[in-house]
């Protein structure tokens, strides 16, 4: 099951160059110069479209305006959110039915209830004010604009602000992308500091900054779009495999995004895995641990953790150093395989390839 968060690689790409013969160092900075020049990601200005606020759909500001009569407000509700409205009220709150009016009024109760209107107010003043919701759904659609372009045959969903009750921070459905904002109100702020340490830990938390909306959004919905099709879990490799696709696709969705942001890490986190990017590859390239098949076992180099809890690796080190690892093999493959489309990646399921074109810094 998937779970749902200054050195740059060509920085380490370059040191790693300066320790070669010269023949070598002029053959590494030919294959950087074409990556860094690599114009298959380059998506034109007409591939973008102009704002459109249709793209978006803003559950609080429905919900708040819901008329006072309850046949009116059912009406106006059903109308609004279209198909997003039953996942919203049956399994993200689960308050109740899709097709009773009576659910509608508990979603009124709901946005006034004491323990969830101080939620409402610190969104107002945060993650969903007119400005954070215009500056980060701008990067959305811009993300979703590079995506189709890269893969024209794949829909692109709606987004849909709402309030969770911190049940989901990312919710994908197939023609919408729910973002919980009440997950993304900073760390430091009164009502993430009162929430229970048990049920969201100090890492967790540390997380919840607003600037992380348009990537933690993004690489959930990639990481969910694509899992019937390509996800498989049978070893760790496979795993490896598929993380490392869809980070290098969210790469290439939001390129003016820092590699930190989009891993959920801080930058310390980026410099410490890259200057250890070999020792942890030495813990992850034996036999038994990359063709594991335990996903109870592999899995915690991908999961969502204080730290990646596995073999060797030391707690001073990010969470999910697989997904960081399964990306630079993705990268370097591309690199070795200029003619290979975004399509050629996101299809091939034979993760051998990329293992073999990996060069660990």
């Amino acid at each position: 099951m998937i779970s749902f968060n200054r050195q740059t690689i060509l920085t380490t790409h370059c040191s790693r160059a300066q320790r070669l013969s010269l023949l070598s160092a002029v053959a590494m900075a030919c294959l950087l110069f074409n990556s860094c020049s690599d114009g298959r990601w380059d998506v034109p200005e007409s591939a973008l479209q102009p704002e459109d606020a249709s793209r978006t759909l803003d559950v609080r500001k429905i919900i708040a305006e819901l008329p006072e009569n309850a046949e009116e407000a059912f009406a106006t509700w059903t109308a609004t959110t279209g198909a997003f409205g039953p996942f919203y009220t049956e399994d993200i709150l689960r308050i109740g039915a899709a097709d009773s009016s009576k659910t509608v009024e508990k979603l009124k109760q709901f946005r006034i209830h004491p323990d969830v209107s101080p939620i409402e107010l610190a969104i107002e003043s945060t993650s969903g004010s007119a400005s954070n919701l215009a500056q980060n759904g701008r990067q959305l659609c811009l993300g979703f604009d590079r995506f189709h372009h890269l893969l024209p045959n794949e829909i692109t969903p709606r987004i849909a602000w709402m309030n969770s009750g911190f049940n989901f921070a990312v919710y994908p459905t197939s023609t919408h992308l729910g973002i919980g904002l009440e997950w993304f109100l900073g760390p430091e702020h009164p009502v993430v500091q009162s929430l229970p340490p048990s049920m969201f830990p100090q890492y967790m938390r540390a997380k919840m900054k607003p600037d992380r909306v348009p990537a933690t959004a993004l690489r959930g919905w990639l990481l969910v779009h694509f899992s019937e099709r390509f996800y498989d879990s049978s070893q760790c490799v496979n795993e490896l495999l598929y993380w490392g696709k869809m980070m290098f696709l969210l790469q290439k969705c939001l390129p003016n995004t820092s590699l930190s942001n989009l891993l959920d890490w801080s930058e310390e986190d980026l410099q410490w895995a890259q200057k250890n990017e070999r020792s942890i590859w030495l813990e992850l390239q034996p036999q038994d641990m990359l063709f594991n098949s335990n996903r109870m076992e592999f899995g915690r180099w991908f999961d969502e953790a204080p730290f990646t809890r596995i073999g060797g690796i030391p707690q001073e080190g990010p969470d999910r150093l697989g997904a960081w690892l399964g990306l630079r093999m993705v990268s370097d493959f591309m690199d070795e395989n200029p003619e290979w489309t975004m399509s050629d990646l996101i299809n091939l399921q034979d993760p051998l390839p990329i293992i073999k074109s990996y060069r660990p810094a």
